[in-house]
């Protein structure tokens, strides 16, 4: 059989001391304007992980993991840009993925 395509391997990351990895689930008006890409652009430079997807009832769910501090520079940063309004956000800590490696929007 041929092997044209090899499946890519998931390598365990070794995630530095304090990681953690929050749900957050943003209700307002945050679809349709660069909400997710707003995530990921915060998100990135600190070394967070994650994802930012739209839900159906108009809301978005974000998954962040890195540093406590840096997740939550992350949410105060999108607390503060004029054209996005959070009317509630609500968040859980999860368990952690050591496989993943980047931040994606998720469509």
């Amino acid at each position: 059989m041929f092997h044209l395509f090899k499946k890519k391997e998931k390598i365990k990351r070794e995630l530095p001391l304090g990681t953690i990895r929050k749900e957050f689930h943003f209700e307002g008006n945050v679809q349709n304007i660069g909400f997710r890409f707003e995530v990921q652009s915060h998100s990135m430079p600190l070394g967070i992980t994650g994802y930012a997807k739209n839900n159906d009832d108009g809301s978005v769910t974000a998954q962040l993991q890195g540093s406590e501090k840096n997740i939550n520079k992350v949410i105060t940063d999108l607390q503060n840009i004029d054209r996005i309004q959070i009317d509630s956000v609500t968040e859980k800590e999860i368990p952690l993925d050591y496989y993943e490696n980047d931040f994606y929007i998720l469509y």
